[in-house]
């Protein structure tokens, strides 16, 4: 990825800090968008320090005009943006008549909305280069039903349809758009998952056993796949979901 910039959403997130990394490790510069934080600060310090060409955007992914002006500063400070990688998500639990409509509507605008603005913005810039690459975050819920969890399950689903559509729009013009299922990776949700669960270590087992290769993710395995999407390797792939699953597909 040497030359390449890359603007990574939900950039402090456990998945989307470890793509970041994997992305300066390959030589890219990369634009980290994520809500002010002191994670946000930490990661831009700790890239910087691998010697990296970082730049931190503080900014809220459900706003128009911060996710204009954070692509816009990208491109001021970077000359483009080759690559987006859209792994912003939030989760939100409740059963179907009884979660706060205030929840959904938070996951819809963060899971959902915020894919399309970081593309509505994003866009632009690679049509003028007549190349790049979206790279969207979604998941095996997108597939399969989950208590408590309709809501992010839908908003991920949402995700994958917004990927099917602008690859088949966006092709003309050179660029690529995928998405990447993770299964359970241990980083994240499940970290959140677990600090609420009354039984933490039974809950550990549930997601190691949930797939097929007995373990969950580790958040670089899904920022290998990002960069392999990324990548001159995956030139004739587009319109693309690539689970990231250790097989928890074909056992559900």
């Amino acid at each position: 990825m040497q030359n390449q910039v890359v603007l990574v959403t939900g950039a402090a997130g456990g998945i989307g800090s470890s793509i970041a990394e994997g992305f300066v490790k390959a030589g890219a510069a990369v634009a980290l968008l994520d809500r002010p934080s002191e994670a946000l600060t930490e990661l831009e310090t700790r890239l910087r320090g691998l010697g990296a060409q970082v730049l931190a955007l503080p900014a809220d992914i459900t706003n128009a005009e911060e996710v204009s002006k954070a692509v816009n500063t990208t491109v001021a400070q970077f000359g483009t943006i080759d690559t987006l990688i859209n792994s912003v998500g939030l989760l939100r639990q409740g059963r179907v008549d009884a979660m706060l409509e205030a929840d959904w509507d938070e996951i819809m605008a963060v899971n959902v909305k915020g894919v399309f603005l970081a593309c509505k913005y994003t866009v632009p810039i690679m049509k003028k280069a007549a190349s790049g690459s979206i790279v969207n975050l979604s998941s095996v819920s997108a597939f399969v039903g989950s208590d408590g969890s309709f809501a992010y399950s839908a908003s991920k689903g949402a995700v994958l349809s917004l990927t099917y559509g602008i690859a088949q729009e966006l092709a003309p013009f050179g660029i690529r758009v995928n998405a990447i299922c993770p299964g359970w990776v241990d980083a994240g949700f499940t970290h959140q998952a677990m600090k609420v669960a009354s039984d933490p270590n039974m809950l550990l087992e549930q997601a190691k056993n949930a797939h097929v290769l007995g373990r969950m993710a580790a958040p670089s395995e899904i920022a290998d796949a990002a960069l392999f999407l990324s990548s001159k390797a995956a030139s004739f792939i587009t319109g693309t979901a690539l689970n990231v699953d250790g097989g928890f597909m074909i056992k559900r």
